[in-house]
């Protein structure tokens, strides 16, 4: 037990050792206007039935509404949302007026962004000290695929830490240079680096990596024309040349009134480079945390949508 001149102080140090993630809580008050507050108390109780709880200070100005509406929507925020916490730990200021929201299942707001969503009826509330513990029953709920924002000693969890003496600038325009902080220099050497034993392997199998991605598209939507597979192969970062015939005359796809679709042997093969595709990428998950694989794909579907043309 820490000895100190000021015990409340020591106890908040000691639960900050806890890291939890970061939720914000909405329900509508009796004005009818949208009421929400940053909450890191939000907890599960039970499967069946379904009932989460979190608790609100005595003194908010939003207790009335909370213990009066009947309902409330708990968002589990995402690690991109740190400024929309901050917003709603403050009081005073119409914190709805920058969010994208619409009315929920039970007349909660609703934020459109999230990690995840639990509309609940309120249940139970208990006395809890200074604060109010509030229990509701889950009627709707919804999970992304998105790295959750984490609190942990006072301070959000860096999602993005920068090695000291990393550099600042990522492109020397005098000099025509880049260092590693490029982000294209780093998505091409990642593709590089990851690609590089599927490469192999389709080079032990006499298989070009375009050959791989005709099999790709007709394994996911065939029959296709050829036309239609030298339409889509540019977007892969390939040309077609005289692919489709080479791959006929190896008997990995057939020809038929509808267009080209996969051999027996091409679907095999397609089927074996895929599983070692799958097994590649669990061991390198195995480096990270699901919030880090998590959040690496929403950044990179994110740039695809920026980027991409059809």
């Amino acid at each position: 037990m820490q000895n100190s001149s000021n015990p409340e102080i020591e106890f908040r140090n000691a639960l900050g050792s806890f890291a939890t993630g970061v939720t914000i809580a909405t329900t509508m008050g009796g004005d009818g206007q949208p009421v929400g507050v940053t909450a890191s108390s939000f907890n599960s109780v039970s499967l069946d039935p379904p009932l989460v709880l979190w608790s609100l200070a005595k003194s908010s100005l939003s207790r009335e509404a909370f213990c009066n509406s009947g309902h409330f929507a708990i968002h589990v925020l995402a690690a991109s949302q740190e400024a929309l916490s901050n917003l709603f730990a403050r009081s005073g200021e119409d914190k709805f007026a920058a969010v994208d929201w619409s009315v929920g299942e039970l007349g909660s707001p609703i934020f459109s962004h999230h990690a995840a969503l639990f509309e609940c009826r309120t249940r139970h509330q208990y006395e809890g000290g200074d604060h109010i513990i509030l229990v509701g029953e889950v009627v709707s709920f919804d999970a992304r695929d998105e790295a959750p924002l984490l609190f942990h000693g006072g301070r959000y969890v860096e999602r993005r830490p920068r090695p000291v003496g990393e550099a600042g600038q990522s492109i020397d325009i005098e000099h025509g240079q880049f260092s590693d902080d490029f982000l294209f220099y780093l998505l091409s050497r990642a593709h590089f680096h990851t690609s590089r034993p599927t490469r192999e392997k389709l080079a032990e199998n006499g298989l070009s990596m375009e050959e791989y991605m005709a099999l790709a598209m007709l394994a996911m939507e065939a029959p296709l024309s050829g036309e239609a597979i030298a339409e889509r192969l540019p977007h892969t970062g390939h040309k077609d040349g005289n692919l489709l015939a080479s791959m006929e005359s190896k008997g990995l796809i057939c020809a038929g009134s509808d267009g080209y679709d996969l051999a027996d042997s091409g679907r095999k093969l397609f089927v074996e480079m895929l599983a070692f595709g799958k097994a590649l990428e669990a061991d390198l998950a195995d480096h990270f945390t699901e919030g880090e694989i998590a959040e690496t794909k929403r950044v990179l579907r994110r740039i695809i949508e920026l980027t991409g043309e059809g």
